[in-house]
Parts: structure tokens; C-alpha cells; sequence
């Protein structure tokens, strides 16, 4: 048995490099990262759209696109402007703070709670989601609003199922009414 000489090696380990790197970009190339541009609400069987640029213009000027003014048909003014004021509320909590909070147990309880009504699909819960969105929302040093999370959730689309919602809106209500009867709870 003959030895193999170095040369040869350096040639064999060069060309499998050169192809390797070839392979790797052919089937690797680099995806454009997804950020979500809708809001689908499932109520059911039904899917009703709504675009985050609908619901940024209506934080920002107080107008109501088109497409916003079926949703908030339900609401009365009292309502709509609560809704603008969350919508513009701006969080002063960095990258550091947000990490630190979602990955308390007590954290990660509710964005695991949260994840049941806010989904990456309609059977997969957001949570993983909604902890990505909220830490590159906060790298914004001049803070971050509900629609800064909501453009960088990882999904092209954010998926709320709204029987969940207003079972646990109903849940918020009947607390709210148990603190107005017990006020020192």
C-alpha cells in the first residue's frame, strides 16, 4: 500500500469544499425574513382579514380605512378611542427587560395563555411567536407600540380565533364586575 500524498489530499478536501459550497447556495439561499401584514380573525368556519396598515392608521391619524370600518361598527366611541389609545400606547421596555420577562416561569405562563388566542396557524399556539415578535420590537430605543409586535411577528399573518377572545373577554368582564361589587379585591 502506496502513500497518499498531501498534495493530493489539499486537492481532494479543496473540490469538496468548492462543491459543498455550491450545493449550499443552490438549496440554501438566504429567505427573506417574514414579518406578518394581516390580522386573520376565525370565528369558525369564517376568516375575516384585516391589515396591520389599517390598524397603524387609525393609531396614528384616527382615521378608519374601509376595510377597518366593518370591525368597528361594533364598537361605541368610548370603545374605539380606548382601542386607538392601546393601539398608540408606547412600552419604554428594552430587549433585555422583554427577554428577561418572557422567560420567567410566570411569563412564559401567559404568553403560553396569550399563544391560545394570538396563533402562528389556526391550531398551533403563538406563543414562540409572540416572545420573537415582542423582543424585536423592544430593539426600538425609542420604545414600542402593540403594532411594532405585531409587524414583527414571524408569520405573514397574525391568526386570533375569536370564540377563544370572547371567552376570555367574558372572563375579564365578570372579574371586573366581582371588583366593582368586592372593590377592596
Amino acid at each position: 500500500m502506496g502513500q497518499v500524498k498531501p498534495q493530493k489530499i489539499f486537492c481532494w478536501l479543496q473540490k469538496g469544499l468548492f462543491l459543498s459550497l455550491g450545493i449550499l447556495l443552490g438549496i440554501g439561499q438566504i429567505q427573506p425574513v417574514k414579518s406578518a401584514e394581516e390580522i386573520n380573525i376565525i370565528y369558525g368556519p369564517l376568516v375575516l382579514s384585516l391589515s396591520i396598515d389599517s390598524l397603524e392608521t387609525y393609531a396614528q391619524t384616527g382615521k378608519i380605512t374601509r376595510e377597518l370600518e366593518f370591525y368597528t361598527q361594533f364598537l361605541d366611541q368610548k370603545s374605539l378611542a380606548r382601542f386607538r389609545t392601546f393601539l398608540s400606547l408606547r412600552f419604554n421596555l428594552t430587549q433585555v427587560q422583554v427577554y428577561r420577562l418572557t422567560h420567567l416561569d410566570i411569563g412564559e405562563a401567559l404568553l403560553k395563555e396569550l399563544g391560545k388566542l394570538i396563533k402562528t396557524h389556526p391550531q398551533r399556539n403563538g406563543f414562540y411567536a409572540i416572545r420573537a415578535g415582542l423582543g424585536k420590537a423592544a430593539a426600538n430605543p425609542e420604545g414600542w407600540t402593540i403594532i411594532d409586535m405585531m409587524r414583527q411577528f414571524p408569520t405573514s399573518s397574525i391568526q386570533i380565533d375569536a370564540q377563544d377572545f370572547l371567552k376570555l373577554h367574558d372572563g375579564f368582564v365578570t372579574l371586573s364586575n366581582y371588583h366593582c361589587i368586592f372593590p377592596s379585591f
